[in-house]
């Protein structure tokens, strides 16, 4: 595992965790969003594996005893899903869109048991297991984590088939997930190229302030821009390519 747990205050209520770094090992630097209302506890994201879920209860410890109650998850990825299984064990309802619960079914078995078996990352999944969520969705639902009100909605198929973003009314806050990364390359391993800008215009549509990217640095609409920029930049280069006749390393 790569460094300590970083924390960055949102809101009195609002927390974001993160390991930092590119890497499996640190969760490829995942951002984790605790959401503290008062009796219970909302989590979005609980990073790639049971070990990296325990610093966040840790941290979310220093803040509150209440537990947490709600799991979200902005879309299938391991690095944003798999710590999942040690708040679930805990009691936890995990909830997800219906193509996210889909994703993880088909994909993490499969690459749990190759982590297991490669020396690198044997010992950080050797207590993980897929857990799926429990609640699925299809357009959108309405959470609410004591007296916080927490809209969960999907715009489509952007990132990947199963996204989510959540946003919080009072707080002025959006959560991301995917939709947005900031300082990080986005991985369009399962993204819409379509898609991906939708995902932006339904974030710019929120009332919002404040936009925790799914992977680093918290910001304001800006965060938006230049996401959209990347995503023209690197849709440029493919069209180029294409128009060459050039292959997948000449895009690379």
């Amino acid at each position: 595992m790569s460094g300590p747990l970083a924390e960055t205050p949102v809101r009195p209520n609002v927390f974001v965790w993160t390991l930092g770094g590119e890497t499996m090992l640190s969760s490829y630097g995942t951002n984790c969003v605790g959401v503290i209302g008062g009796a219970a506890v909302l989590l979005v994201d609980p990073l790639i594996a049971p070990a990296h879920a325990r610093l966040v209860e840790q941290a979310l410890r220093r803040h509150t005893s209440a537990p947490v109650r709600l799991v979200a998850l902005t879309h299938h990825h391991t690095d944003h899903t798999l710590g999942g299984a040690w708040f679930a064990g805990q009691g936890a309802t995990i909830i997800g869109h219906r193509a996210c619960r889909e994703g993880m079914a088909a994909e993490h078995p499969a690459l749990l048991d190759a982590r297991r078996r490669a020396a690198e990352t044997a010992e950080l999944f050797a207590d993980a297991v897929p857990v799926l969520p429990d609640v699925t969705f299809d357009e959108g639902l309405t959470l609410y984590v004591g007296d916080v009100e927490v809209e969960v909605w999907h715009a489509g198929w952007d990132h990947t088939p199963g996204d989510a973003f959540l946003f919080l009314p009072a707080e002025r806050v959006a959560i991301c997930g995917d939709l947005v990364f900031s300082g990080y390359h986005c991985n369009y391993e399962h993204a819409s190229a379509g898609g991906v800008r939708e995902g932006l215009r339904a974030l710019r549509a929120l009332d919002a302030d404040i936009f925790i990217p799914g992977h680093g640095r918290v910001g304001g609409p800006e965060i938006l821009d230049a996401q959209e920029q990347y995503n023209a930049a690197v849709a440029s280069v493919v069209r180029e390519v294409a128009a060459a006749g050039l292959d997948a390393e000449a895009l690379a």
